[in-house]
């Protein structure tokens, strides 16, 4: 008897939620990415240069991605002071941990300007009278130096002037000091310079910018090399009595301030209150109601003396000395007449005996000019 066949028993089967994997080339990738924390950061601060900041600096740390679990970085981090350490933040999650640092250089102090170098010393007892340039340098303990400035000082004239400066940190920070110096760079001035010629004497007057100034007073007789400095000192007068009577002076005057600025030369020229009988190479010039000078004879009574403008005689006179004063004007022989300019002679004897016996010696003649005042 033929039996027909058990008919196949349908299984029906459920299957089961398990991760699929495909193998490819040896290497097993999952089809469902793991979900690990992702970090994120945002910086705020003053951003410097060369990658510093020149402020705070807070770091806002963003943690996201599957149930992560924060680790060092739940809040915001405030930096005040950091050289370059990393600064590190972690998180993990079921699906794994994750690391991330970020490297912060903050540097908030300026530097600090320390030295002013003058390119050259003082040019006169600590003082400078013309431009000078200065470079300048500093330290910093943060980011260090990038550059220091330079300054020329050319005015204005201060005994306490200051000179400034700069110096500049890596980070963009700025520093700046002033440093003092003493500059004055504008000549003295002399004015007013004149001569009083005297019979023993010439007194030398003058003004300066300042009466602290030094004066230097030189003389020369005309026709002579000039004398050596007869006068040096803070004064407005000088009476030279060192003088050879009848001889012209020039009197060279110049004025140095505390910086060692020298005043243009001033001259004046010192006319001689007394005129001798003594040779000279020139007809001096003679000062206002000059004397007439000769040397005493002993036993002398008396002298006599004639005064010669061209080839008229316009004074005679008598002394019983060796000397006498020519007034600005007088009445001689029924006129008057005055000391005005022209060129004199004149000539001295000795009396010998009385008056009355008119009785003369020659003692010499000599001449002057009286020059337009």
């Amino acid at each position: 008897m033929h039996r027909s066949p058990t008919p196949l028993r349908r299984i029906a089967t459920r299957a089961p939620l398990v991760l699929a994997l495909v193998i490819l080339s040896g290497v097993i990738v999952s089809t469902a990415a793991a979900d690990v924390p992702v970090i994120s950061y945002t910086l705020s601060g003053t951003k410097g240069d060369n990658g510093w900041y020149r402020s705070s600096v807070g770091i806002a740390w963003v943690v996201s991605g599957g149930a992560a679990t924060p680790g060092t970085c739940s809040s915001t981090t405030v930096l005040s002071d950091t050289n370059g350490s990393p600064q590190p933040c972690e998180a993990a999650n079921g699906d794994g941990k994750v690391s991330v640092s970020v490297t912060i250089k903050i540097d908030r102090v300026a530097p600090l300007v320390t030295t002013a170098a003058p390119a050259r010393a003082p040019d006169y007892h600590g003082w400078y009278n013309h431009p000078v340039a200065f470079s300048f340098s500093g330290t910093d303990g943060g980011s260090g130096i990038a550059s220091c400035s330079q300054a020329t000082y050319g005015g204005p004239d201060n005994g306490s002037a200051a000179v400034g400066g700069s110096c500049r940190d890596k980070a963009g920070n700025t520093g700046s000091n002033a440093f003092g110096l003493s500059y004055d760079a504008t000549a003295p001035a002399l004015s007013k310079v004149e001569v009083a010629s005297r019979a023993a004497s010439a007194l030398v007057h003058w003004q300066s910018t300042s009466p602290a100034d030094t004066i230097v007073v030189r003389r020369s007789a005309r026709g002579n090399k000039a004398d050596p400095t007869v006068f040096r000192g803070a004064a407005s007068s000088f009476a030279d009595k060192k003088i050879q009577r009848g001889l012209e002076y020039v009197y060279s005057l110049q004025s140095y301030d505390q910086a060692g600025n020298a005043s243009k030369v001033v001259s004046a020229v010192a006319l001689p209150k007394v005129l001798t009988l003594r040779k000279t190479p020139y007809t001096p010039r003679a000062a206002a109601n000059p004397v007439l000078r000769w040397d005493a004879v002993r036993g002398a009574t008396y002298y006599h003396v004639q005064l010669f403008r061209g080839k008229k005689r316009i004074l005679a006179a008598w002394p019983s000395t060796n000397e006498l004063t020519l007034p600005a004007a007088w009445r001689w022989a029924g006129h008057r007449y005055k000391l005005g300019p022209a060129r004199y002679r004149w000539y001295v004897w000795e009396g010998i005996g009385k008056r009355s016996f008119a009785r003369y010696r020659t003692l010499g003649r000599a001449a002057f000019i009286v020059p337009r005042r």
